[in-house]
Order: C-alpha cells, then sequence, then structure tokens
C-alpha cells in the first residue's frame, strides 16, 4: 500500500528533517573534536572518524524513519477501522482494547529492528577498519536527547489554543454566572 498524500510526506518530512540537522551537527561536532584532538596530538585525526560518524547519523535517522513510517501505518489503520461515528466511553474502550494490539505490535517490531541494526551497525565499526566505533557511537547516543532538544523548540513555537474554538458547553455559562 502506498501513500502518495503530500500532506503525508510534508509530515514525515517535518518529523525528519529536525533529526537530519541535529544528527549533521552531531557529525560536525565529532569531527570537530577529533580535530582538536587531533592538533593536540592526543588522537591521530583519519577518516574512519568522519565514516564512523556518518554511518552513526544514518542508522539513526533511518531508524527514526521505519519507526514514524511502521507506527503512523497501524495508527492510520486503526483510525480506518475506528471510522467517524461517535462513540461512548465504554464503546470506546472496547475498541480499543480490541484493535490497539496492531499498534503495540508496531511499536515493539520498530524497537526491535532498531535495536537489531544499532547493534549491527557498532559490530561492524568494531570489526571492520572502515569506521571510528567511537565516533559511530555517539551519534546512536544522541538520538533521544536530540529528540527531547526538537520537542522542546517544537513546543515553544506552537502557538497557544484560541479559547474562541473551544467547546462550549451549556452549563459552561450558567456556572459562570453564579
Amino acid at each position: 500500500m502506498k501513500n502518495n498524500n503530500p500532506k503525508n510526506s510534508n509530515k514525515l518530512i517535518n518529523e525528519l528533517l529536525p533529526l537530519a540537522v541535529c544528527e549533521g551537527a552531531v557529525v560536525l561536532l565529532i569531527l570537530l573534536g577529533a580535530g582538536i584532538l587531533h592538533f593536540l596530538d592526543i588522537f591521530k585525526f583519519n577518516i574512519t572518524v568522519l565514516t564512523g560518524a556518518l554511518l552513526g547519523a544514518l542508522v539513526t535517522v533511518v531508524n527514526y524513519l521505519f519507526l514514524t513510517l511502521s507506527v503512523d501505518r497501524a495508527v492510520n489503520n486503526y483510525m480506518t477501522l475506528r471510522g467517524d461515528r461517535e462513540m461512548t466511553d465504554e464503546e470506546a474502550q472496547k475498541f480499543a482494547a480490541e484493535n490497539s494490539m496492531p499498534i503495540q505490535n508496531a511499536i515493539k517490531t520498530s524497537f526491535i529492528i532498531r535495536t537489531i541494526s544499532m547493534l549491527a551497525a557498532l559490530l561492524v565499526a568494531f570489526l571492520t577498519k572502515w569506521f571510528n566505533p567511537l565516533a559511530t557511537a555517539i551519534p546512536l547516543l544522541a538520538f533521544r536527547p536530540l529528540l527531547s532538544v526538537i520537542e522542546m523548540i517544537k513546543g515553544k513555537k506552537a502557538a497557544d489554543p484560541n479559547p474562541e474554538n473551544f467547546i462550549k458547553y451549556e452549563n459552561e455559562e450558567k456556572e459562570s454566572d453564579e
């Protein structure tokens, strides 16, 4: 099932672009740090630092892409199944209990695949001479802190909700008049 909806493509780009930019910044910081350590004769800088940092950043971004796509697909299927009809609280709870397993499975599967791919990247970095293992590990470890920073920045950009768009109930006006 291929999704050509431009709205979903923009959402995907808006999700991935900040992480890709931040991971790019991490790669540059790794190179800067390695350059400084090389200048101080503490560390011998070579191309494996760059390839290792790029490997770690690439695995992180691809993992996040996989997570986003798999969870979005599961949520979209859930919402399609749910439809637009009104449900009572009991119906909604029953529906969620019966149909939320695919979302949970998508998250679990994504976690397993992401963990295996991160371990594989580190294993490749340790077993080959093409990648610096430390430079590979740093972008992988930076993933969670970067997501926190991205969410904080996005949270600051989010506009306050417009009270005019709130649902007003009949009882609300009577209570506020008393």
